[in-house]
């Protein structure tokens, strides 16, 4: 069990939904804690009746995303000054870099919210680059629906088994991770790579 996970218990069955929110918000802001383990014993105490399912499953998405809007909204205000404070804005590959996640926007949105703390990132960048806020807030809640969703259930169909499963689920989720960042990082670099050979 995670070390962080077992002092989380107790806040979460004595403080319940704020407990979720909080852990949901700080963990989408950028704070590596254990979101997913913890909504895996959700889950399985929702199944003994200690929470309403979809309750907590709502109080996650809605933590999720005010923590990755925050991020987003950061960025968005302030990314630019900084940028052209450091003068990445005079370094090409900084603009081709731009444009990729300006026109992967929605699948980079989407697909880095299975990517546990790795997507604060995404949320930075697609602030930095000024991906449309309709855009990212549409795939971010789709994101953050499944995600929570997964967790819960996992946890709700193996109840009291859940500690065994929650550690399979961090396993997994840095597996998911590792493979979403190098997808996305591939797909970049072949595109930029393009861009470089046709100018």
């Amino acid at each position: 069990m995670d070390a962080l996970l077992a002092p989380l218990l107790s806040y979460l069955l004595l403080y319940k939904y704020a407990t979720i929110f909080i852990l949901a918000y700080a963990g989408a802001v950028i704070l590596p804690l254990p979101v997913n383990a913890s909504l895996v014993a959700v889950g399985a105490f929702s199944s003994q009746g200690y929470f309403n399912f979809w309750l907590a499953l709502t109080i996650a998405v809605i933590g999720n995303t005010l923590g990755d809007l925050t991020d987003y909204g950061i960025t968005r205000k302030y990314g630019e000054a900084v940028i052209r404070k450091l003068r990445f804005d005079r370094v090409r590959f900084f603009v081709h870099l731009k444009e990729e996640l300006r026109t992967d926007a929605a699948v980079t949105v989407f697909v880095t919210r299975f990517a546990g703390s790795l997507s604060s990132i995404a949320n930075f960048l697609a602030g930095l680059v000024g991906v449309p806020f309709k855009t990212f807030l549409f795939y971010d809640v789709i994101g953050n629906i499944i995600e929570p969703l997964v967790a819960l259930s996992l946890g709700y169909l193996v109840g009291n088994y859940w500690s065994d499963f929650s550690s399979f689920l961090g396993l997994v989720t840095g597996i998911i991770a590792t493979g979403v960042i190098l997808f996305i990082l591939v797909r970049m670099h072949r595109r930029i790579t393009k861009r470089y050979a046709s100018e």
